[in-house]
């Protein structure tokens, strides 16, 4: 890997960092934005055994949208706070951030972003803040997004991480980045996502650790987040609280 400056890679790293902390259940891509492609039996396998591990495919499906409360703590400013996300399929999310001394709002609706803050009405995001965003979503969508067929897939086979062994997938879409996906051979549940970010000749892995997974309504969630660039710790979010399939209306994913 290229060697990595922060003033290189800031512009995606911070904007990344004030987006963390967004709980672990997103939605899928439509089938128009990629076609699936999984390369080979073992692929096909692991992801039957991934939606299966997570509370099979049928009960997956029948989640329409999802609120999530959590504790958030960043450690770029050493700040803790609370952080609130309403998500309705297909690919809306509303993200609201408090901290002591300020406030923000994340959306995405669609393959449209804005940003805004208690000082600032939200505003359009897009270039490599966008992408940050976006990647984000997507890596928290998982496992919902295995079901839309959204990704051309390939099985990678397996590698050793922290001294485990884990089976990785790669997945691909149109709008990028490619994303490598380390499953637990065991449990088949998500451990690690990653993705490189190329901004001026440089590059700067992207990554999120899921943990401490509790089943809600027979539904896997991982209760602990973890996000990091490079071996840099950005922040660690912890789940207090989720609602499947609660109301929410069209009009709270638009800026």
């Amino acid at each position: 890997m290229k060697r990595t400056s922060y003033k290189a890679t800031g512009y995606i790293v911070l904007f990344l960092f004030c987006c963390c902390g967004l709980l672990p259940w997103t939605f899928p891509l439509t089938q128009a934005h990629a076609a699936a492609v999984q390369t080979g039996a073992p692929t096909n396998s692991l992801i039957m055994d991934i939606l299966a591990a997570y509370g099979g495919e049928k009960n997956l499906e029948k989640i329409r949208t999802v609120y999530s409360k959590g504790s958030i703590r960043t450690f770029m400013r050493e700040e803790k706070g609370i952080s609130t996300r309403y998500f309705k399929r297909p690919r809306k999310l509303r993200a609201e951030l408090f901290y002591p001394r300020a406030s923000e709002i994340r959306i995405v609706n669609g393959f449209l972003g804005w940003r805004g803050s208690d000082t600032i009405a939200p505003r359009a995001v897009t270039g490599p803040p966008y992408l940050a965003m976006a990647y984000q979503f997507k890596y928290l969508d998982l496992p919902f997004g295995f079901l839309d067929k959204g990704y051309r897939i390939t099985y990678l086979g397996s590698e050793q991480r922290n001294g485990a062994a884990m089976e990785v997938l790669q997945l691909v879409d149109d709008e990028g980045p490619t994303m490598r996906v380390s499953v637990d051979p065991g449990t088949h549940l998500i451990k690690r996502v990653a993705a490189t970010f190329g901004f001026e000749q440089m590059t700067s892995e992207l990554s999120a650790e899921f943990s401490d997974y509790r089943s809600i309504d027979g539904i896997m969630v991982p209760f602990k987040v973890i996000n990091y660039s490079g071996s840099r710790l950005i922040a660690e979010t912890v789940v207090i609280e989720v609602q499947f399939n609660r109301e929410m209306p069209d009009s709270l994913f638009q800026p």
